[in-house]
């Protein structure tokens, strides 16, 4: 499921002049290309390579770094950062796992640099009235039956607008962590394995969070129960 978030910094180059055949040839046979493929193409100089890469991953890196932080500008920031690091580390990269958990691994080490500078910053108003709804994280060892049991009842309302909206301020009343692998999983659709190789985590702790995240969100949402499913 996508989350309903502002276009991402990268904006397609506007021009009145006839693509060359050559060029237009280039570019289709990139997008044949696997990600590692093109990584090979990047590390060797081609800049088509990359602007591919870009291409497909820019939406989804703004995406996630939007729904963690909420602040457009810092998302657009990071998600600049991210290709930064590409274009610096290409010669250093190695296939370990998928390229896209590689590319949402520097993103999310990102987000959580922004965390801790939010931390030092001064806080003037509390948030301390949300703390009958919180939800403890002090074990993450949910029975694996009732993860498997438990249903994404969030996800299926986030279509609907005005559900859309509520869902983005109560994913704000969770916890880092919670917030993380619910947005990895639900709005991203990563593989618990996946989300697991980013975060450094166990899977069953991801598995734990995403069920903590959802019934942490539906307190917040008790007055769109109708279109929850149960």
């Amino acid at each position: 499921m996508t989350a309903q978030t502002p276009e991402p910094w990268i904006k397609p180059q506007e021009s009145n002049a006839v693509p060359d055949a050559k060029v237009s040839d280039t570019a289709s046979a990139l997008q044949q290309l696997e990600d590692d493929a093109l990584m090979a193409e990047h590390k060797k100089g081609s800049e088509a390579a990359f602007e591919e890469l870009v291409h497909r991953y820019q939406r989804s890196i703004f995406g996630y770094a939007y729904q963690m932080l909420r602040n457009k500008h810092i998302a657009e920031e990071i998600t600049q950062e991210v290709f930064v690091a590409l274009v610096h580390n290409a010669d250093r990269y190695k296939r370990q796992g998928k390229f896209a958990s590689y590319l949402f691994a520097i993103a999310s080490n990102k987000i959580h640099k922004e965390w801790e500078q939010r931390r030092t910053r001064p806080k003037f108003f509390s948030l301390s009235f949300w703390n009958n709804t919180a939800v403890s994280e002090d074990d993450d060892n949910i029975p694996m039956d009732a993860i498997e049991d438990e249903t994404a009842c969030v996800v299926h309302a986030f279509e609907l607008g005005e559900v859309s909206e509520a869902v983005n301020a109560a994913l704000q009343h969770l916890s880092e962590h919670y917030r993380e692998a619910f947005v990895l999983r639900r709005f991203m659709d990563l593989s618990y394995e996946e989300i697991s190789e980013i975060t450094d985590c166990p899977i069953g702790t991801i598995k734990s969070r995403v069920v903590r995240a959802e019934r942490g969100l539906r307190p917040h949402l008790e007055r769109f129960r109708e279109y929850l499913q149960d």
